[in-house]
């Protein structure tokens, strides 16, 4: 240590500052969660998607959508912000639900009040350092037995999948947190059926079906009748309108995720 840093140490002098300052970022207002409105909006307003590497930074505004408890696909939504030359790097406003969901796709949530506040003037440093606490005794204290085993403690079992017997109709969301579901029947044009696992349709998939929520790549969706209007699996999607002239259409598939690719293979 030489005598500079020895002298710094002593006074408590700082070693660097910050001078804060608000940045004006893009605002993105969302007004709704259904990622194929979510493109045609974009794309009126935009045009094709951007090409190029240089997006601008912005934020995912949820102030018109705090109180509708609408669930969201973030990674999703990043990615189709990002098609169109948008770089989200954190969200505002939204409820607490919402808000989870965003830290949750690493999405960092900010406090709209602090970031409009001025910029806050450094604090003095201290005029000395802090008293150094008292070394605890070396001495290892024994450890502790280990406990005995509860016989009654049964091992947890795997997670039963939610289970919907009736049609998920238009206009309908659901969400299986940290379960696979299961529908038992069609899920409708404009209705959105959403799983941390996978997803399977004992019927026509006509609405939203998005699997992998909880960032489980294995998931998968499974349907009897391919016609959706949009498909997902961790953030990767696909809408109606890429799939209609697929060779799958109609038909009895299962979707999973290769290589970042969304992959829809028929069977029987």
């Amino acid at each position: 240590m030489t005598a500079t840093t020895r002298k710094a140490a002593r006074t408590g002098a700082p070693a660097l500052d910050i001078d804060q300052r608000s940045l004006t970022l893009t605002h993105v207002h969302l007004y709704e969660t259904h990622l194929l409105k979510l493109t045609r909006s974009l794309s009126e307003r935009f045009g094709n998607p951007g090409v190029g590497d240089e997006r601008e930074p912005c934020v995912i505004d949820l102030a018109a959508i705090a109180d509708s408890g609408k669930w969201i696909d973030f990674p999703a939504l990043v990615s189709l912000l990002r098609n169109y030359r948008l770089e989200p790097v954190g969200v505002v406003h939204g409820n607490d639900q919402q808000k989870t969901q965003a830290r949750g796709a690493d999405l960092p949530v900010f406090d709209d009040q602090a970031a409009a506040a001025s910029p806050a003037t450094p604090k003095a440093p201290p005029a000395s350092p802090p008293e150094p606490e008292p070394v605890a005794d070396p001495t290892p204290e024994p450890a502790p037995e280990p406990a005995a085993p509860n016989a009654e403690a049964a091992p947890a079992g795997p997670v039963a999948p939610m289970i919907l017997r009736h049609p998920v109709r238009s206009g309908t969301e659901l969400y299986a947190q940290g379960q696979d579901m299961v529908v038992m029947n069609t899920v409708g044009a404009g209705a959105r059926v959403v799983a941390d696992g996978s997803i399977y349709i004992h019927g026509a998939l006509k609405g939203t079906a998005a699997a992998g929520a909880g960032n489980q790549t294995e998931a998968r969706i499974f349907c009897e009748s391919f016609e959706p209007e949009i498909i997902a699996i961790c953030g990767t999607f696909l809408d109606g309108e890429q799939l209609a002239r697929h060779p799958a259409w109609g038909k009895r598939v299962v979707v999973e995720l290769v290589d970042g690719q969304l992959v829809v293979h028929p069977f029987d």
